[in-house]
Parts: C-alpha cells; sequence; structure tokens
C-alpha cells in the first residue's frame, strides 16, 4: 500500500473537449462510454459524469479487489496502465462500463469487471438531497511489481488540471530546522502546462527543462517555451487529442541532446528537431529510465535489459547475452573504470571488460537490494540508491576506491524500507545529498554537518508527498517534478 497514491488525495483535470456536450458544471445527464473497451451489459437510463456534491466515492476495498483478481503472480509482471470508467446507481451498486487498457493482458484475463461489480458499500453522488447515478474512473499504474492507483476528476467549472498533493506517511523536520525555502510552480501562477510532472532536468547551455503529464517546457532565463502534441512528434493522448503523452523520464547528453521516455516510446531532441524510437525502428519496447553513461552513450532500462545506444546503433544487454540475473532492468551506471553496473529485480551484475560479475557478496548491500541510481563523485566514491520492498536492505551507500561501504542513515536501518527512493542528486559544490521519497517529500542531508532535513507538504510549501526527479541549475537552485507542481529552492 505504500507504493500507490491513495484514493482519497484530491485531484483536477483539464479535460474540457474529453465529452464536448457537457455544459458548464457537468451536469447535463449523459449515458456515453469514455473508453475503448466497452461493456455492454453495464447500462443505466441516464447518469451524470463525475457529477454530484460530493460526488461518487468508491470503498477502500476496491482497489484490494481489483489486485486480488489480477493475481499475485501476474502482478508481480504487469507493466501499463488501466483507465476504469464505473458506473455508481442512485443505490450505491457499481458497475464497469469502459476500460482503456493498455497492460498488455486482457481484461478478461486480469478479471476487472468480477472484481469491480462485487465491490460493496459505494457511496452515490448527491444533488442536494437527491441520490444521482453517475460514473467515475479510477486509474491504476503498473510498474516494477509496484502500482500506484489515482482518480480522474473532471471539473468542467474550472478547467484545472490533474494534481496529487497527498498526506506524508512520515513525519516532516520542525519548520525552524529547515535551510531552504522552496518557490512552487503551478499551471495556476506560471506557463506549467499540467501541475503532475515527472521529470526535470539542466541542459549544458543552462536551460531548465520540465515533463509533464501534459507537455514538455524549457525555462531560458525566465521566459518559456511549449512542446507538446501540437508541434513535436510526440502524440497526443488516447482519451483527449488536446493533451500530449505523459513525460515518464528525461536526461541530456553531452552533445546537449535531450532525450525523454514518453508514453512507451523515446524521443530525441537535438535543438532542431524530434525523432521517435519505438519498436519499429529500434529494440525499445516500454523504456523505463534513461541513464547517460562518460562514453555519451544513452542507456534505458527495460523489461527486457538495458538497451544502449552509440549514437550510431543499437545494442541490447540481456539475460542471454549478458548473465543478467533478470530482463526486468532497474538502474544502470558507468564509472570512471569502464565497468557497468546494471540492477535487476532479480540482483546486480558488474560487467568489466566483456565479463559479467553477479554481486552476490554477503558482505556487500548489493546482495541484499537493487541498484536503481548510482552517481560517482569527483574522489571516486560510488554513490548507491538500492531499492528492495523487502527487508531494511534499501537506501544510499557509499563505496568508496579501496573497497568500503557506507550506508547514509546507519543508525535508522527502516529509513527507507516501507518508503522507496524515488531519484538522488549528490550536490559536490554543497556537500549536499537530495533525495525524494515516496510518499514522503524531500529530503535534505547535509554530510558535513550529518544534519537531516524532510520537507513534506505538513512543514513546508513542497507541494505533494509524490516528488519525481531532482536536478540543479547553472545557478545552484535544486529543482524538483512533483504531482502538484514543480519545485525549486530559493537562492539566499
Amino acid at each position: 500500500m505504500n507504493h500507490y497514491q491513495k484514493i482519497n488525495n484530491k485531484y483536477t483535470v483539464k479535460k474540457a473537449l474529453l465529452i464536448i456536450v457537457l455544459i458548464l458544471f457537468a451536469k447535463v445527464i449523459l449515458a456515453q462510454s469514455l473508453y475503448s473497451e466497452k461493456f455492454e451489459d453495464c447500462k443505466l437510463s441516464s447518469f451524470c459524469l463525475d457529477c454530484g456534491d460530493p460526488q461518487a466515492q468508491p470503498p477502500k476495498t476496491v482497489i484490494q479487489n481489483i489486485l486480488r483478481g489480477i493475481g499475485q503472480q501476474q502482478l508481480a509482471t504487469l507493466k501499463g496502465s488501466l483507465e476504469m470508467q464505473i458506473l455508481i446507481s442512485q443505490d450505491g451498486k457499481p458497475c464497469l462500463l469502459s476500460v482503456e487498457n493498455k497492460t498488455g493482458i486482457s481484461s478478461e484475463l486480469l478479471s476487472l469487471k468480477r472484481s469491480i461489480n462485487a465491490t460493496e458499500n459505494w457511496t452515490p453522488a448527491m444533488n442536494g438531497n437527491k441520490k444521482e447515478s453517475s460514473s467515475i474512473s479510477l486509474i491504476l499504474e503498473f510498474e516494477d511489481g509496484k502500482f500506484r492507483a489515482k482518480r480522474r476528476i473532471f471539473n468542467f467549472a474550472n478547467q484545472s488540471n490533474m494534481k496529487a498533493a497527498g498526506t506524508p506517511d512520515k513525519k516532516g523536520s520542525e519548520k525552524s530546522q529547515l535551510s531552504e525555502s522552496w518557490k512552487v510552480y503551478t499551471q495556476n501562477n506560471s506557463e506549467l502546462p499540467w501541475d503532475m510532472s515527472r521529470a526535470v532536468a539542466c541542459d549544458k547551455k543552462g536551460d531548465v527543462w520540465i515533463g509533464t503529464d501534459n507537455g514538455i517546457v524549457k525555462i531560458t532565463d525566465g521566459k518559456w517555451s511549449h512542446f507538446n502534441a501540437s508541434n513535436t512528434a510526440i502524440g497526443a493522448t488516447s482519451y483527449n487529442k488536446n493533451q500530449t503523452q505523459s513525460v515518464r523520464d528525461m536526461e541530456v547528453d553531452r552533445k546537449d541532446n535531450k532525450w525523454f521516455v514518453i508514453g512507451y516510446d523515446v524521443y530525441r531532441y537535438d535543438n532542431r528537431s524530434w525523432t521517435k524510437f519505438d519498436s519499429v525502428n529500434s529494440p525499445i519496447n516500454w523504456a523505463r529510465k534513461i541513464f547517460v553513461d562518460r562514453h555519451d552513450n544513452i542507456l534505458f532500462t527495460s523489461w527486457e535489459g538495458v538497451i544502449k545506444f552509440d549514437g550510431r546503433g543499437w545494442s541490447v544487454m540481456n539475460k542471454k547475452n549478458s548473465k543478467l540475473p533478470s530482463d526486468k532492468t532497474l538502474g544502470a551506471f558507468v564509472d570512471s573504470k569502464d565497468r557497468t553496473w546494471i540492477g535487476t529485480f532479480e540482483g546486480n551484475v558488474m560487467i568489466e571488460k566483456g565479463k559479467t560479475i553477479v554481486l552476490n557478496d554477503t558482505t556487500s548491500p548489493l546482495s541484499r537490494a537493487y541498484i536503481s541510481k548510482m552517481q560517482e563523485d569527483k574522489s571516486g566514491n560510488l554513490w548507491f540508491s538500492l531499492y528492495n520492498e523487502k527487508g531494511t536492505a534499501a537506501g544510499i551507500y557509499n563505496y568508496t576506491p579501496d573497497g568500503k561501504w557506507q550506508r547514509m542513515w546507519q543508525e535508522d536501518e527502516k529509513m527507507f524500507a516501507a518508503n522507496s527512493i524515488n531519484d538522488f542528486f549528490l550536490d559536490e559544490e554543497k556537500n549536499v545529498l537530495w533525495l525524494s521519497q515516496n510518499n514522503v517529500g524531500i529530503i535534505r542531508y547535509d554530510i558535513s554537518l550529518k544534519k537531516t532535513e524532510i520537507y513534506t507538504t505538513e512543514n513546508s510549501s513542497v507541494p505533494s508527498v509524490n516528488v519525481e526527479r531532482i536536478a540543479k541549475d547553472k545557478n545552484g537552485a535544486i529543482w524538483a517534478a512533483t504531482f502538484a507542481g514543480v519545485i525549486k529552492t530559493e537562492l539566499k
């Protein structure tokens, strides 16, 4: 339950052109399926789309029911997303009306209809003192054996967009102990096209790039430029042709090319034109994360190994040709000694001079948790973000050139046991380690002072407990992408 955004978080979404016949307050009665896969036996004479005050509410058991129907074995390998339109009658009975299924497994095999229709104790929408039939949309996203659940709310009155704040799972630091303050950029106070964002990076010219769930922006000395489905090769979403597909990750290579994982494909922007890479013109099939190695090769982790682009052609490292423990890869890195480190969901390897070494030494944390990200500092120390939802081995580790391991927050073994690390960044100039922690917020660790500061929605202006990528700009400010806007440290 720690790996998904709770259903009771508040969401809004810009969807004006999705159902064009809805007027100002979305009170028009309309029996219409939102998604391509329809269930004809789910019928009501009339219903409204996400209407009511209060709106219809699902019971707490609905997500557990869906996951139980999918099954643990299938859940462990499931990837993609499900967006489900559910009708709730006046007496609180649900039925599955339509689905947008992007998992590659049929909705029947996933038991979606049976799981949802069997759920009890839904709360119907209210119109004054009268119960009203309505439909709501639930979204489930699957990746790495984990899932995230959220509700899509169609608010036609204010045309605001999807965002998620949430309540932190961990108590933040006292406000008086915090060193930083944050500036928050949202759709309301800036040119950000969507509040829900997952990626941020700074290029060689000092421009800041932000990837959202509805397009990309570039900030150059305060000027915002927009890239979306209308002016690039990036596709629109299937449910709204005016909304651009979600940017899941991004990196900048040494030639200042921008690389993006968008939807299920990869895009490159060379500052002049856009190129799309998918399963037709590359080995890419649902890329996850992007890593740029020291030779300017672009590495993509995926469910089919690590895919490498060297500027001319493609190659793949997988179980068959590189003896990886699993093709489900999590992180990849090439250090200054040209050793390639790869984390999979069944173990880690290090490839040196073509030889694959399985990192299963029981004295090393690499035998107990999986590499999700690495960074090498100027002294040759290797920094590891390790993931494992079982046990207490997950966390941040430092590996010195002479082979010694040091664990950050050694005194608190459970620091990252329940809430995984989404990203980390070592700011060597200030000797500060920055982390984004799932369902918590941002952690600032002063290495010299050994001081930890936890920024959450409750003790700071950090707007969401879902913080994804972290980057540093040319002026030294730290940027982070969150599910409720983009944040930046205020320079002092």
